[in-house]
């Protein structure tokens, strides 16, 4: 067994060893109160990711058979936005044009590998089970009730419906 250190001299000053050790032992209860704080943090956000998938389960379990599933928060975003790329496709100069549409093509990507399908069929007649006819406009090079413009993707997701889709259809008659 090592043998202790001497206690201090009779002139009240502290052994060498002792600043050292009074520094360590400070470091290591800073230490030990950063790691208790992000403890809680993780322990508060795990409580949260909880609630929010039991939420989930529940408004999915309460939803009516056949209704559409919801699209999670932070993918409604993404695909806002990318309805938003599309629309600037249409308007935008034709020379920034293949460039968004490259942006568009890789968030397309990202979303197919977490197996989602934006459905936006222009030309073609909507389907009433994906799209909500929102408006009307002339389109003379388009047939009658097809879709002239889409104003927000449907997508889904294995088959199944998760976002509505909404579109203008092509009204060429007065």
């Amino acid at each position: 067994m090592p043998e202790l250190p001497q206690e201090t001299d009779s002139t009240g000053t502290p052994p060498a060893w002792a600043a050292p050790l009074a520094e360590a032992v400070q470091k290591s209860a800073r230490a030990q109160a950063r790691w208790g704080l992000q403890l809680e943090e993780l322990e508060r956000k795990l409580e949260g990711g909880f609630a929010d998938l039991r939420s989930a389960l529940l408004s999915s379990l309460s939803a009516p058979p056949g209704a559409p599933s919801q699209v999670a928060p932070e993918w409604s975003e993404l695909l806002d936005a990318l309805d938003l790329l599309e629309e600037a496709i249409r308007l935008a100069d034709p020379a920034l044009a293949p460039g968004l549409k490259g942006v568009v093509a890789r968030l397309e990507r990202s979303l197919s590998h977490a197996g989602m399908t934006r459905v936006a069929p222009l030309g073609q007649l909507p389907d009433g089970r994906l799209f909500r006819v929102v408006g009307t406009e002339p389109r003379p090079g388009l047939a009658e009730g097809s879709i002239a413009r889409v104003v927000r993707a449907a997508v889904l997701r294995g088959g199944a419906l998760l976002r509505e889709g909404e579109a203008i259809t092509v009204r060429n008659r007065p």
